[in-house]
């Protein structure tokens, strides 16, 4: 009698189990007809299974009920994937393992959960249980798989290829290869999802992990093995492009950026949604040297991200598991994300301005600016990556930049003052800097009050940075226009800005006094150095010969090697008739150069403009520093 109640309940339970299973499969269409979201979906079937399990947990284990409640824990995983309690699952798990080996009158003497596997396989398969453990193998290989514990998944990998006997010295990619787990599946119970599948994608992503790891770890030829072996595997669409990808990734860092692009082709063949490789293969580009190219994926991946966001997500069925879940670690996410469409226009204005195409890249800045001053603004800082974006006002500023560069200085004159206006109360009367770069400092637990002393010191620092550079560009942009009065009022502004700033020089244990400037003083001085060769050459227009003089020199003292203020002051020295500096000076700048900073060690915005924006004729300068130097047995 008690046999026949207990047969009733389990089938029972086998119907309720399945009615879950078939209420899943019924299409999204029909939930979204009954107004009723996948998500809430699936956490209904997940409390439902949930449920379920408690009333079998309730009851005592016996061998009848082992395959039913390993199936009610393996499709209760699935559904727990996209649900808040899913940690709930290895606690089940662990407690349907133990009360399978108390049905078979075995019993589990340890708490680890390796430990505790071994016996199972070893009691289980015995009993003819071994496809129904095998689902509840790649329920732990899928926990541990998604928590990046990967050694754990090799040692319980080992016991079902190899046994206790052999030590877990293998490599884990051979280690799956030669896996062969049942994927049995009895037509009686229904699973959410087939067990072949789950253990495809597992083992895919298992690979992948393996070769983030290595990637991370600094060994790229061993990351490159475990992602070209994932190339060679069955995978859903996106995940082969991502694989594809990181290949790419692998390849650049292994100096081969031409098997980098390649494979960045391949993944843009098989989902041209994937964008992090497009963005790969322009960062490529960009360390080739090939301009266009990099420009041109720059433009595609623009448009590409453009469009995706003003395209409303369709509604395809989500799958149960898949590769998101199970490769969860940040690192990866940060190589398959592209960045934000703020980030792409960013980057693509930068590389018009770099590469001398202004009108280009004054275009991109203005539809820039316009994205900073909306609300798309709000939705770009929930991005992990928006940490690389400039700081806005050095964006306003490369804008200025640009605009001045394509001659439209009027535009360029209203954005600097944009820049001034927002900045002017935050500057300081006096700002005194130490000599330490911003990375000497340590990042302790608990900020120290020195730390973030020093942290308002250098923000405040770039508030007089970018006022000044804001100034330095303005008046740059009042000189073109032949308003020298205004230019030299502006630099003389600037010059009495950057006069607040000043370096007390500390002894540091092991550094000599004053052997080196913190970066950003390196920066203050560059731009005095232009500030002041502005107004000499203000001065130069005006015929003030010695005012000129002063200024262009103080310029080359603060900031060497500004080719533009070493031609203004040869012809001033000429002017003033003393022709043996002229010739000296000239020699500095053409025979000579001193070894001096790169201008691309400096902002985009304090990179100096061409000879083009110089007043007087340089080819003229030229042609008579050419002759005096042939009369005095040089070479110009």
């Amino acid at each position: 009698m008690a046999d026949r109640a207990g047969g009733g309940l389990l089938r029972g339970w086998v119907d309720e189990s399945n009615a879950i299973v078939t209420a899943w499969q019924v299409p999204a269409r029909e939930c979204e007809s009954r107004g009723e979201s996948e998500h809430s979906a699936r956490t209904q079937f997940y409390e439902k299974s949930c449920k379920l399990l408690q009333k079998m947990h309730g009851v005592p284990p016996v061998s009848s009920q082992v395959e039913l409640e390993m199936t009610l824990v393996y499709n209760t995983f699935l559904f727990s994937l996209t649900c808040p309690q899913h940690f709930d699952v290895q606690e089940n798990l662990s407690r349907t393992l133990i009360r399978a080996l108390e049905a078979l009158g075995s019993q589990a003497l340890t708490s680890d959960l390796v430990a505790l596997w071994r016996l199972v396989l070893k009691t289980l398969s015995d009993a003819g249980f071994l496809a129904c453990v095998h689902k509840l193998l790649c329920v732990q290989w899928a926990l541990w798989l998604s928590s990046g514990h990967l050694q754990n998944i090799h040692c319980l990998l080992l016991i079902v290829t190899q046994g206790e006997t052999r030590t877990p010295s293998d490599d884990l990619m051979t280690v799956i290869r030669n896996l062969g787990l049942s994927s049995d599946e009895k037509s009686s119970l229904l699973v959410a999802v087939a067990t072949s599948v789950l253990k495809d994608l597992l083992h895919i992503c298992t690979v992948v992990a393996q070769g983030i790891e290595r990637l991370r770890q600094g060994s790229h030829a061993e990351a490159l093995q475990a992602f070209l072996h994932a190339t060679c595997l069955p995978a859903p669409r996106r995940l082969f492009a991502q694989v594809h990808t990181l290949a790419g990734l692998t390849f650049a860092k292994l100096d081969q950026p031409y098997s980098a692009l390649q494979c960045n082709r391949k993944a843009l063949e098989v989902d041209f949604g994937c964008l992090s490789a497009l963005y790969q293969s322009s960062l490529i580009y960009r360390g080739l040297k090939k301009t266009e190219a990099e420009i041109e994926a720059l433009q595609l991946l623009y448009s590409a991200t453009t469009l995706r966001s003003n395209v409303p997500p369709a509604s395809a069925v989500v799958p149960l598991i898949s590769s998101d879940m199970l490769l969860s670690c940040k690192y990866f996410k940060s190589i398959i994300t592209a960045p934000s469409s703020l980030h792409i226009l960013y980057s693509l204005a930068h590389a018009c301005a770099l590469h001398n195409r202004f009108s280009e890249a004054v275009e991109h800045y203005l539809d820039l600016l316009a994205l900073l001053q909306s609300d798309f603004m709000q939705t770009v800082c929930t991005e992990g990556n928006v940490a690389v974006f400039p700081r806005i006002p050095a964006v306003y500023l490369e804008a200025a930049f640009t605009m001045l560069s394509a001659k439209k200085f009027w535009d360029a004159a209203a954005v600097c003052e944009e820049v001034i206006s927002k900045t002017a109360d935050l500057i300081p009367e006096k700002l005194v800097l130490v000599p330490l770069a911003e990375e000497d400092f340590p990042a302790p637990a608990v900020p120290s009050i020195l730390e973030s002393t020093e942290s308002r010191r250098l923000d405040r620092l770039d508030c007089v940075l970018w006022a000044g550079a804001s100034y330095c560009l303005q008046g740059h942009a009042y000189y073109q226009m032949k308003e020298t009065n205004e230019s030299v009022t502006i630099y003389s502004r600037c010059l009495n800005l950057l006069a607040k700033v000043s370096l007390k020089r500390l002894a540091i244990a092991g550094q000599p006094v004053g052997e080196k400037d913190p970066p950003k003083f390196e920066t203050l001085q560059r731009l005095r150095g232009l500030v002041l060769a502005g107004r000499g050459m203000c001065f130069m227009d005006q015929g003030q010969w010695k005012e000129a003089l002063r200024d262009l020199k103080l310029s080359l003292q603060t900031s060497p090697g500004l080719q533009n203020a070493q031609y203004a002051l040869t012809e001033v020295y000429w002017r003033l008739g003393r022709k043996e500096e002229a010739i000296t000076c000239w020699k500095e700048s053409v025979i000579m150069p001193v070894e001096t900073p790169s201008a691309g060690d400096f902002p985009l915005y304090l990179q100096g403009f061409s000879e083009d924006s110089l007043s007087f004729d340089l080819n003229d300068l030229r042609k008579r520093m050419g002759e005096v130097c042939q009369t005095s047995g040089l070479s110009a």
